[in-house]
């Protein structure tokens, strides 16, 4: 039995024998191509076409919806 890892966003796939396994493949896998991606000065362009954006703390997924700030009431 396999178990598979896919980050859709990057169209990159990790492979175990246990879930766990095929999870930490897959940070592997996608540390690796980033880092690649680093190297050729071509990392922003790869992660905005994958649909990453830079929030001016850390890239994040449009998919994600940022958290907002808690809303404060005085009584």
């Amino acid at each position: 039995k396999t178990y598979t890892a896919f980050c859709p966003e990057l169209v990159i796939t990790g492979f175990g024998d246990t879930a766990e396994e095929a999870r930490q493949q897959l940070r592997r896998e996608i540390s690796a191509y980033l880092e690649d991606c680093e190297a050729l000065g071509i990392l922003d362009e790869v992660l905005i076409e994958a649909g990453f954006y830079d929030n001016d703390e850390v890239w994040m997924s449009s998919l994600v919806v940022p958290p907002k700030e808690p809303r404060i009431t005085i009584l």
